[in-house]
C-alpha cells in the first residue's frame, strides 16, 4: 500500500479573502479573512438589515412615524 500523503504534493491554496489599503507613503493596512469568517460577517450583516427592516415596518404600522414638517 502506498501513502497518499507525499512531500511532492502542492499545498491547497488559501481560501478566503484579502484586502490591502495604502494611504500615501506612511499608512498601509492589510486584512485577511477565512471563508468561515466571511460567512459569519455576512450572517451578522443580514440579521442587522432584516432587524432594521422589521423595526421600520413595525413603526409604520403603529403610526408612530412622524412626517417631517
Amino acid at each position: 500500500m502506498t501513502d497518499q500523503r507525499t512531500s511532492d504534493a502542492l499545498p491547497a491554496p488559501h481560501a478566503g479573502a484579502a484586502a490591502s489599503l495604502r494611504l500615501g507613503s506612511s499608512v498601509a493596512l492589510e486584512a485577511r479573512i477565512s471563508t468561515t469568517g466571511l460567512l459569519g460577517v455576512a450572517a451578522i450583516v443580514s440579521v442587522a438589515l432584516l432587524g432594521s427592516a422589521a423595526i421600520v415596518l413595525a413603526s409604520r404600522r403603529s403610526g408612530t412615524a412622524t412626517s417631517p414638517e
